[in-house]
Protein backbone atom coordinates (compact mmCIF):
# COMPACT_ATOMS: atom_id res chain seq x y z
CA UNK A 1 0.00 0.00 0.00
CA UNK A 2 2.82 2.30 0.73
CA UNK A 3 4.08 2.04 -2.85
CA UNK A 4 0.66 2.95 -4.26
CA UNK A 5 0.44 6.10 -2.14
CA UNK A 6 3.92 7.15 -3.14
CA UNK A 7 3.18 6.76 -6.81
CA UNK A 8 -0.04 8.79 -6.45
CA UNK A 9 1.81 11.64 -4.73
CA UNK A 10 4.50 11.56 -7.38
CA UNK A 11 1.81 11.77 -10.06
CA UNK A 12 0.19 14.79 -8.33
CA UNK A 13 3.50 16.54 -7.91
CA UNK A 14 4.47 15.96 -11.56
CA UNK A 15 1.34 17.33 -13.17
CA UNK A 16 0.89 20.29 -10.71
CA UNK A 17 -2.58 19.27 -9.52
CA UNK A 18 -1.68 19.89 -5.90
CA UNK A 19 -0.34 23.36 -6.65
CA UNK A 20 -3.44 24.24 -8.66
CA UNK A 21 -5.63 22.99 -5.84
CA UNK A 22 -3.75 25.06 -3.25
CA UNK A 23 -3.95 28.10 -5.53
CA UNK A 24 -7.70 27.60 -5.99
CA UNK A 25 -8.25 27.25 -2.24
CA UNK A 26 -6.21 30.42 -1.67
CA UNK A 27 -8.18 32.32 -4.34
CA UNK A 28 -11.46 31.11 -2.87
CA UNK A 29 -10.41 32.22 0.62
CA UNK A 30 -9.36 35.65 -0.69
CA UNK A 31 -12.70 36.05 -2.49
CA UNK A 32 -14.58 35.04 0.63
CA UNK A 33 -12.61 37.48 2.76
CA UNK A 34 -13.30 40.28 0.25
CA UNK A 35 -17.03 39.47 0.21
CA UNK A 36 -17.18 39.55 4.02
CA UNK A 37 -15.03 42.67 4.34
CA UNK A 38 -16.88 44.73 1.72
CA UNK A 39 -20.06 45.41 3.77
CA UNK A 40 -17.98 46.00 6.88
CA UNK A 41 -15.79 48.51 5.04
CA UNK A 42 -18.88 50.25 3.72
CA UNK A 43 -20.34 50.51 7.22
CA UNK A 44 -17.04 51.78 8.65
CA UNK A 45 -16.84 54.39 5.89
CA UNK A 46 -20.42 55.56 6.59
CA UNK A 47 -19.74 55.81 10.33
CA UNK A 48 -16.47 57.62 9.67
CA UNK A 49 -18.12 60.10 7.31
CA UNK A 50 -20.94 60.74 9.77
CA UNK A 51 -18.43 61.30 12.58
CA UNK A 52 -16.45 63.76 10.44
CA UNK A 53 -19.62 65.65 9.52
CA UNK A 54 -20.65 65.84 13.18
CA UNK A 55 -17.24 67.16 14.20
CA UNK A 56 -17.41 69.78 11.44
CA UNK A 57 -20.89 70.91 12.57
CA UNK A 58 -19.78 71.19 16.19
CA UNK A 59 -16.61 73.05 15.20
CA UNK A 60 -18.61 75.51 13.08
CA UNK A 61 -21.07 76.10 15.92
CA UNK A 62 -18.28 76.67 18.42
CA UNK A 63 -16.49 78.98 15.99
CA UNK A 64 -19.69 80.99 15.51
CA UNK A 65 -20.32 81.21 19.27
CA UNK A 66 -16.72 82.27 19.89
CA UNK A 67 -17.10 85.01 17.29
CA UNK A 68 -20.26 86.31 19.00
CA UNK A 69 -18.53 86.23 22.40
CA UNK A 70 -15.56 88.15 20.98
CA UNK A 71 -17.90 90.77 19.52
CA UNK A 72 -19.78 91.18 22.82
CA UNK A 73 -16.49 91.41 24.74
CA UNK A 74 -15.31 94.13 22.34
CA UNK A 75 -18.55 96.08 22.87
CA UNK A 76 -18.30 95.79 26.66
CA UNK A 77 -14.64 96.82 26.59
CA UNK A 78 -15.44 99.86 24.44
CA UNK A 79 -18.34 100.82 26.71
CA UNK A 80 -16.23 100.50 29.87
CA UNK A 81 -13.51 102.65 28.31
CA UNK A 82 -16.05 105.35 27.49
CA UNK A 83 -17.81 105.41 30.89
CA UNK A 84 -15.36 107.78 32.66
CA UNK A 85 -15.43 110.16 29.71
CA UNK A 86 -19.22 110.04 29.53
CA UNK A 87 -19.52 110.61 33.30
CA UNK A 88 -17.17 113.60 33.12
CA UNK A 89 -19.08 115.01 30.13
CA UNK A 90 -22.39 114.52 31.94
CA UNK A 91 -21.08 116.22 35.12
CA UNK A 92 -19.68 119.12 33.07
CA UNK A 93 -23.01 119.52 31.25
CA UNK A 94 -24.93 119.37 34.57
CA UNK A 95 -22.73 122.08 36.12
CA UNK A 96 -23.10 124.24 33.00
CA UNK A 97 -26.91 123.88 32.93
CA UNK A 98 -27.54 124.03 36.73
CA UNK A 99 -24.60 125.83 38.38
CA UNK A 100 -26.39 126.63 41.67
CA UNK A 101 -27.59 123.06 42.17
CA UNK A 102 -24.07 121.83 41.43
CA UNK A 103 -22.61 124.16 44.07
CA UNK A 104 -25.29 123.06 46.58
CA UNK A 105 -24.61 119.38 45.85
CA UNK A 106 -20.85 119.94 46.26
CA UNK A 107 -21.45 121.75 49.56
CA UNK A 108 -23.67 118.92 50.91
CA UNK A 109 -21.16 116.26 49.83
CA UNK A 110 -18.31 118.19 51.48
CA UNK A 111 -20.29 118.62 54.69
CA UNK A 112 -21.19 114.86 54.77
CA UNK A 113 -17.59 113.83 54.19
CA UNK A 114 -16.47 116.25 56.92
CA UNK A 115 -18.99 114.85 59.37
CA UNK A 116 -17.96 111.27 58.61
CA UNK A 117 -14.32 112.19 59.22
CA UNK A 118 -15.19 113.90 62.51
CA UNK A 119 -16.62 110.73 64.02
CA UNK A 120 -13.37 108.81 63.71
Amino acid sequence: MHNGTTSTLEGIAQDGTLQRGVRQVGDTLHDTIDKVAEPVQSAVNRVSNTAHESVNKVANSVRSAASRVDEQARRVRDTVRELPHQAADHARDYVRIRPLQAIGAAFVMGWLIGRLGAYR
